[in-house]
């Protein structure tokens, strides 16, 4: 089967996908949850899939896959890997043009066959998570901030029609440990309670200068960052699947000595 699947893609991925929702449903049934999602038959704007939880979220992601981890960049639609138009300035982009009045994200997944069944990883990526590596809140690999600030910069300022496509090192998308923790990592219920966009959002304003209380120094925004930045670390060590490494920033009072972003 494993031959089978590597030489034909269509049916591989096909598989993948079916049992990405299959993975998602049955997580979400266990906390007696009906979470729908939904493939779409035409690529349009960028999405494959959409996943809506009946409450407070709908997520449109392009899903990506791979057999034996053999790809190191996988080209995905630009838009969806930028924030809601109704926070461009939080996230440090000049206009709102290009930017999806939704939400996204891209969900990608390693399959392999282990004793003739298939078995999957996923991984998730999104514009908060690239926002938190680019800021230095946390690393995945030594690169992680460099390549996060080289993908922000062009996401601001290169082309801004949606089916344009970036390229991008697999080893940035988060390698979440169970289907639990993917769900988590995407905003939806699930047994880890937490509310990792939130969290970052509030660092990414108070980096960018748009939180509505000012302050007279750069300086006096590290005791209102604190908290939030600990927070992001300690909840995604918590996701992390055991065989990555996070490796958490600690936030010092020199935060803003450091060079400009180059945006």
């Amino acid at each position: 089967m494993k031959d089978f699947l590597k030489d034909n893609t269509q049916v591989r991925e096909d598989i993948l996908n079916q049992k990405l929702f299959f993975d998602l449903k049955e997580a979400s049934a266990l906390r007696g949850i009906h979470l729908k999602a939904f493939r779409s038959d035409v690529d349009v704007d960028g999405f494959d899939i959409i996943i809506d939880n009946n409450d407070d979220l709908l997520l449109k992601c392009q899903v990506k896959s791979r057999f034996d981890a053999t790809t190191a960049y996988f080209d995905i639609h630009r838009v969806m890997l930028k924030p809601n138009h109704y926070v461009f300035a939080e996230f440090e982009f000049t206009a709102p043009v290009g930017c999806p009045s939704d939400y996204r994200g891209v969900i990608q997944i390693d399959g392999d066959v282990v004793e003739n069944k298939i078995v999957t990883r996923y991984y998730y990526l999104d514009i908060y998570l690239l926002r938190a590596m680019e800021l230095g809140i946390f690393k995945l690999t030594t690169q992680s901030q460099t390549k996060a600030e080289e993908i922000l910069k062009d996401l601001r300022y290169g082309p801004i029609k949606s089916k344009e496509k970036i390229s991008i090192l697999q080893s940035l998308f988060f390698p979440v440990k169970d289907v639990q923790a993917l769900l988590a990592i995407m905003g939806f219920h699930s047994e880890h309670h937490i509310n990792l966009s939130y969290n970052i959002l509030e660092v990414s304003k108070l980096v960018s200068g748009t939180t509505e209380k000012k302050y007279e120094k750069l300086v006096d925004r590290i005791p209102d960052m604190k908290g939030h930045w600990v927070y992001i670390n300690e909840e995604l060590e918590k996701l992390i699947h055991p065989s990555n490494r996070l490796t958490k920033v600690e936030l010092n009072n020199n935060y803003f000595d450091r060079p400009p972003l180059q945006i």
